[in-house]
């Protein structure tokens, strides 16, 4: 059975998310302050945007199919989400770049929860 995404559901995978390690030290945001988004693109899980005023997450409907790989790329997306609120996040315009600090997080949270690291990026 395919998962079926709604802003709902993301937002439910995102406040699951924040109250586990390491995301329950962050300081995260709740999810009624951040803007949940399906998206349809087939080539891209997940994005994390800072709208100037709000975070956004967005997750594809198409990449997107079950459980496992929503919670991974949130888990993915809220590093980034935290690297922008704690001013870590590169500076490059590529949505493909991981800097430095992006790694040292994304380990955390890759022991913590069993994801694959190398999936995660």
């Amino acid at each position: 059975m395919t998962l079926r995404l709604s802003p709902k559901t993301l937002e439910a995978a995102y406040n699951y998310l924040r109250t586990t390690p390491p995301f329950d030290r962050w300081g995260l945001p709740p999810g009624g302050d951040v803007k949940f988004i399906v998206s349809r693109r087939p080539s891209e899980f997940g994005r994390y945007q800072w709208l100037g005023h709000k975070h956004s997450i967005s997750m594809s409907a198409k990449a997107i199919g079950q459980t496992q790989t929503l919670m991974q790329y949130t888990a993915h997306e809220m590093v980034h989400l935290h690297l922008q609120a704690t001013r870590q996040e590169s500076k490059s315009n590529s949505m493909h770049v991981h800097n430095a600090a992006f790694r040292r997080y994304a380990g955390q949270v890759c022991r913590k929860h069993g994801f694959d690291l190398k999936a995660f990026f």
